[in-house]
């Protein structure tokens, strides 16, 4: 063989070579499959409902203990209470057809039981009477009074409302406050949007219910059924889950979170939460495998929280109740919607902490894995936000691109496009080895 084709396979060796080590690094059927499973109807959305949180806390607390990793206490759990409010079913026919909830309609999350089987009149909110009232004091007094008569003891209904004032929007989504305050049995709102229908939850029980309705359904008149069977729990126990892989120095640690429950179930509706949040969940434990192979430079700690969709709760719980001194962090990484990268990542908190957002510029630019890296600074809309109010250097990285099915039902798995996970692995992993 000529010294010129032993140099080409020589090159090409080493290249494939590289790619199996990468393959080896990220394990894309574990990734997967954590997605799979956490997303599928034995889980049920990760909520409330028929265990689906605490069935995912015991299926996750296997995989730490697959990966080998150690637990500060008797085990990888952290337990914690929360109020919460379970709504259990809701159910929804206009003019003769049977809505599907999480795609047709959606109820306000403290929404209490409810049904039609107490027959009340209807009262039609007057909404060019609503937007002539943001003309002068006069008006909205005038307008209140009027509407704080007509309303008592009906059911009511807010028909769409389009207006390019965006404060008139944001007060006509919470008109139904106002009424928290009256003799609401048996009683309920029907709202009418064109806005996307997002779920949410609630802690707290109001004292009326609220259907959330997509506009093409609007009726002044043939509104056949409905009823919400809600239960308030005052004591939902959660868990985190928290472990750790010893380094070469563990007087610093690293921290890699990611929130694990999901909205959970409304009578036969599951939201999936594929995206939201078990690719964050599956991208944690991708470097939890990777990690338990290869001895990191630094102890690494990963959580998975409960009841972030309730409102940061799990986090908010372990930085009151440290395993151990949260100053001893060096730099905690939250990931969560990891299920697209088409588009790129988005990194919270980049512009208070320069220097890393920086590094993990040049780390992409050098080895090209992502089509960008947006930036943005401060914002308390995910589990970072808990440590970083106490102080500690924190990034929450979500990715960019995919359907966009926030909070919806067809957040699946079948929706996602996972073709760039193993750059936005291996983007990560690089990050974290440059601490």
């Amino acid at each position: 063989m000529d010294n010129k084709r032993e140099y080409k396979l020589i090159i090409f060796l080493f290249f494939l070579n590289l790619i199996s080590v990468k393959a080896q690094e990220f394990n894309k059927k574990y990734f997967t499959s954590i997605i799979t499973t956490l997303s599928s109807k034995k889980y049920a959305g990760r909520g409330y409902v028929d265990e689906g949180m605490n069935n995912a806390a015991v299926y996750l607390s296997k995989q730490y203990a697959k990966n080998n990793l150690k637990y500060f206490e008797q085990d990888y759990y952290q337990s914690f209470n929360y109020p919460i409010n379970v709504i259990n079913s809701a159910e929804l026919k206009i003019n003769g057809k049977k809505l599907k909830y999480g795609i047709d309609f959606l109820v306000k999350p403290s929404s209490k039981s409810v049904s039609s089987s107490v027959e009340l009149p209807f009262y039609i909110f007057n909404v060019a009477k609503y937007k002539q009232s943001f003309l002068s004091k006069w008006y909205l007094r005038k307008f209140i009074e009027e509407d704080e008569v007509l309303q008592k003891n009906k059911n009511i209904i807010l028909p769409p409302l389009k207006s390019k004032i965006d404060s008139i929007q944001q007060y006509y989504k919470g008109w139904a406050n106002i009424y928290e305050k009256d003799d609401n049995n048996d009683r309920a709102i029907f709202r009418f949007t064109s806005d996307k229908l997002i779920a949410s939850l609630s802690q707290r029980q109001s004292s009326i219910s609220e259907f959330i309705i997509n506009d093409k359904f609007y009726t002044t008149s043939g509104i056949d059924s409905y009823s919400i069977n809600a239960d308030f729990n005052r004591t939902f126990n959660a868990k985190n889950i928290i472990g750790y892989i010893d380094g070469n120095n563990n007087d610093s640690t690293v921290v890699i979170t990611a929130h694990y429950d999901h909205l959970g179930k409304v009578g036969k509706t599951i939201f999936p939460g594929a995206s939201d949040n078990a690719s964050g969940v599956a991208m944690m434990l991708s470097l939890m495998d990777y990690y338990h192979k290869i001895k990191p430079k630094y102890r690494m700690v990963f959580i998975a929280f409960a009841g972030e969709e309730a409102g940061l709760l799990g986090a908010d719980y372990y930085v009151n109740h440290p395993l151990f001194p949260m100053k001893q962090i060096k730099f905690l990484v939250n990931l969560d919607i990891m299920g697209a990268g088409d588009k790129g990542i988005q990194i919270v908190n980049g512009k208070v902490y320069r220097d890393q957002f920086q590094k993990i510029v040049e780390i992409n630019q050098n080895k090209n894995y992502l089509a960008e890296i947006k930036i943005r600074g401060e914002s308390c809309n995910s589990d970072h936000c808990p440590f970083y109010k106490k102080s500690v250097p924190s990034f929450f990285i979500y990715t960019l691109g995919g359907k966009g099915y926030y909070h919806d039902p067809e957040d699946k798995m079948k929706n996602l496009n996972l073709d760039n996970s193993v750059n936005v692995f291996h983007l990560l992993k690089d990050f974290v080895n440059s601490l």
